[in-house]
């Protein structure tokens, strides 16, 4: 029951993401857009790798239990950053960039490694515990 509480809560996260996302776009919606002049070193990456990096360790922990934790960490956690790419990619006034979601995928990536490899959550009877903690299954 815990693990469908967790799912729902990352499910509700992504979506209040992808909706703030969607209203960004000045312009209006229609047809589909490539961003062509954009910078792979933009202070926009920045911006999109830091706030992947949240969904990733997120998608970690809610990936906690399967065999590929950081995996499934880094694809869940890059969902908000692909819906927000497509939401542009129908903006009259922005487009689709390959080169943010790239940094969404490394943002997602990092939170998902750091999550997993340094973050240790236990709850038992007497308490919880949080620590720093290294694992080597990828």
């Amino acid at each position: 029951m815990t693990t469908i509480r967790q799912a729902g809560a990352l499910a509700l996260m992504l979506a209040a993401s992808s909706a703030a996302h969607a209203a960004e776009c000045t312009g209006t919606h229609s047809g589909w857009r490539m961003q062509t002049a954009d910078s792979w070193t933009g202070t926009d990456k920045l911006e999109h790798f830091g706030v992947s990096v949240p969904f990733g360790a997120l998608g970690a922990y809610v990936a906690r239990d399967t065999q590929h934790p950081i995996i499934y960490g880094t694809l869940l956690g890059a969902v908000p950053g692909l819906a927000k790419e497509v939401i542009d990619g129908t903006c009259t006034t922005d487009g689709f960039s390959y080169k943010d979601l790239a940094a969404d995928a490394l943002g997602a990536l990092t939170g998902a490694a750091l999550t997993h490899w340094a973050i240790m959550y236990h709850r038992n009877a007497h308490g919880a515990t949080l620590g720093l903690a290294y694992r080597n299954t990828f």
